[in-house]
């Protein structure tokens, strides 16, 4: 649970820097997938490279459908946008965190 909050408060840090620039919540992307390759390892589960890349795959797709579109569209909101893709990041990366977590947990 810790690493998890260690990995929703990188994605606030990286949002809130990034907030006013368009198309940074890629960056999110990327923490996301090195999130669920280190939950993996710490559970022991074997992720190969064709497993890491359906992950990123999936990742980037609901990402890219819900949070992404979320974080552009409060980008052209000043201030309260900014302010609030920080949140809608942080809770992105703490629940899908959650759900990995407890994935890895019951299928090693």
């Amino acid at each position: 649970m810790t690493l998890i909050l260690i990995y929703s408060l990188i994605a606030g840090v990286i949002s809130a820097l990034t907030a006013p620039i368009p198309g940074t919540s890629l960056l999110l992307t990327a923490l996301e997938i090195y999130m669920l390759v280190h939950l993996a390892k710490i559970h022991k589960f074997q992720l190969g490279f064709k497993e890491i890349g359906y992950s990123a795959m999936a990742i980037w797709g609901l990402s890219t459908l819900l949070q992404d579109a979320a974080l552009e569209i409060l980008t052209f909101v000043p201030v309260i946008g900014w302010a609030s893709e920080v949140i809608v990041a942080v809770l992105f990366v703490f629940f899908l965190g959650n759900l990995a977590n407890l994935y890895f947990k019951r299928n090693v």
